[in-house]
């Protein structure tokens, strides 16, 4: 989809749309302004009331998250065989705008009761009924599970959304908005998302400080429409490197204190499970066969090469959420007849043995 003409950005060129090009008249791009005006002081509140209702402290969830996400779906619609219609867009965008504004009232299913922010505004009447119902099934899919037959399952996108809804030109595929939502959300993450003042006064909460130092660690994370990739480029200090911060484990309400780099493993093996779980909904228009993540180390040398080797996480044997780093990556990350970890990053940098 060539969005070159509107600054490459899904928004603007939803904006430049002709009342003409939507079902039944209506002014979809103006409701859309009027949601867009109605939140914009609601977005600035939603760290605020997470923090009070969780004792957290988030990254940021106002607009420039907002922002990054159309971004981010704005490149994967870069994507030579990707394609969105107008109407569909309305359905997206609305969704990137409520998918997480009820983090002001905690995280704990946030994703799921995004569509309540309607009914606390009074502005039910700006989206048809039907549609709010459905854009709140493509919001909610971005995140968490829902019980079905009394348990908990984590393929939303698959048991909650149809393939196609409605008819004709006007027809929407939910599952292809759905999942186009979640990895742009999956891949919004930034240095700028993160709380770096707060950092530096230390004044996070214990349990977001991993969190927070994981976001300012991440420079960027690159779609490259066409080519199958996505580049995470990672930016460690020393200072960050060598020690541990504290982290929550809510599966088994307990702490564990862990180093950034472990973390970044972690991740990254997560964006890329939520990678190929997406794919099965974007492809064929959309395809990521690749994350490629390279890791620089402060130097303390400018010649001083960074010791992290870069990596790549690809498909690999049988479909196993279980496989960590070393699983996926271990021919990549092997030191001395081990494999490199946050422990061997720490001696390393310490001179340690």
């Amino acid at each position: 989809m060539d969005l070159s003409g509107y600054n490459n950005n899904l928004e603007q060129w939803f904006i430049e749309r002709a009342q003409s090009e939507f079902p039944d008249g209506v002014d979809y791009v103006a409701n859309y302004r009027s949601v867009v005006s109605k939140l914009k002081d609601i977005h600035l509140q939603v760290n605020a009331g997470a923090d009070f209702t969780d004792e957290t402290t988030l990254t940021r969830h106002d607009a420039s998250h907002i922002a990054r996400v159309i971004y981010q779906i704005s490149k994967l619609l870069s994507y030579e065989k990707a394609t969105i219609s107008c109407y569909e867009a309305f359905h997206l965008l609305i969704a990137v705008q409520i998918h997480d504004i009820k983090n002001s009232e905690g995280r704990e299913d946030h994703e799921n009761n995004a569509i309540e922010i309607f009914n606390d505004l009074n502005i039910n009447g700006l989206i048809d009924n039907r549609l709010l119902k459905n854009i709140g099934y493509i919001a909610s899919c971005h995140a968490g599970s829902y019980m079905r037959e009394d348990k908990k399952e984590k393929d939303k996108i698959g048991y909650l959304l149809p393939i196609f809804m409605y008819k004709d030109k006007f027809q929407i595929r939910p599952q292809f908005l759905a999942a186009l939502l979640r990895l742009a959300d999956e891949y919004a993450d930034e240095t700028g998302r993160a709380m770096a003042y707060l950092l530096k006064i230390d004044k996070v909460k214990k349990s977001s400080i991993i969190h927070q130092k994981h976001a300012l660690s991440l420079r960027d994370v690159a779609i490259k429409p066409d080519a199958g990739i996505v580049e995470f480029d990672y930016y460690l200090t020393k200072e960050d490197a060598i020690v541990k911060f504290p982290k929550y484990l809510k599966n088994v309400d307990s702490w564990e204190d862990k180093y950034l780099l472990d973390e970044i493993f972690e991740r990254t093996v997560k964006s890329h499970y939520e990678t190929i779980y997406c794919m099965r909904f974007l492809r064929p228009y959309i395809t990521i066969s690749k994350l490629n993540v390279s890791i620089e180390v402060e130097k303390g040398n400018i010649l001083d090469k960074s010791p992290i080797p870069p990596y790549e996480l690809v498909e690999k044997g049988y479909p196993n959420e279980n496989y960590d780093i070393i699983d996926l990556c271990g021919d990549s990350l092997r030191k001395n007849g081990g494999y490199w970890s946050g422990e061997n990053l720490k001696n390393y940098l310490t001179g340690e043995k």
